[in-house]
């Protein structure tokens, strides 16, 4: 009899469970993890996540929110009927990010066991051309003498790029190129020379450099260093 009894309580309280979610949204994604594998920094992503209401009631998307301004998501429609699939396009762009990434989408929903569903954005992000050193500390300086650096640039791309309209932002730095082409997987030597001229200041200023690249149209190389008070001071 007890056994019988356990049975009935159990079987009422699956009733019981069932009748709380029924006539109610679901949201089933159709795959919530997209790897766009290797890219350039500056090139865009574009992914559309497809989701379906697996519910027999309307399913309502309050809002979406992304991990950060780099993902905008765009979202076909915010009320899905029972059956029916909604779509979400999401953009990412790669512009000042490196290496691993992994981007979140989050949706809030009106359904009572999955709220918040995400979805995933990761892959690989890697620069065109890599600056080596990617920037110029000099530590101390001596005015009126010149140091001279070499930096490396290295093409990581399948094509050849042409280097341009070289240029610094203070007359106390000057840089020129071995050559005005990179060509794939080659390097050219950006020929640094710094000349401070006031002493116990900090010298800090850019080397510039266009590039015929789509997705890294300008190098930017940092330069900066102190110069040593002059003697006696």
């Amino acid at each position: 009899m007890h056994r019988i009894s356990l049975l009935l309580m159990t079987g009422l309280m699956l009733v019981w469970g069932m009748a709380a979610y029924a006539g109610e949204a679901k949201i089933l994604v159709e795959k919530g993890d997209f790897d766009f594998g290797e890219i350039f920094e500056g090139q865009k992503v574009e992914h559309i996540f497809r989701f379906q209401n697996a519910g027999d009631e309307p399913l309502i998307i309050d809002r979406v929110r992304s991990s950060c301004g780099c993902t905008v998501a765009l979202l076909s429609a915010k009320i899905v009927a029972p059956g029916d699939v909604a779509e979400l396009k999401t953009t990412f762009d790669s512009n000042r990010f490196g290496g691993a990434v992994v981007k979140t989408i989050y949706l809030y929903s009106n359904d009572p066991l999955q709220q918040v569903t995400e979805l995933h954005l990761r892959g690989t992000v890697k620069r065109e051309i890599v600056l080596t050193p990617a920037r110029l500390d000099l530590s101390s300086l001596a005015a009126g003498s010149t140091r001279q650096v070499d930096v490396r640039l290295v093409n990581q791309s399948p094509r050849a790029i042409v280097l341009s309209s070289l240029q610094t932002t203070t007359p106390e730095i000057s840089a020129e190129l071995t050559a005005d082409t990179l060509e794939p997987n080659q390097e050219v030597i950006l020929k640094v020379r710094v000349t401070p001229k006031e002493a116990g200041t900090r010298l800090s200023g850019y080397i510039l450099l266009k590039t015929d690249s789509d997705y890294l149209p300008e190098l930017r190389l940092p330069v900066y260093g102190m110069v040593a008070p002059a003697k006696g001071k």
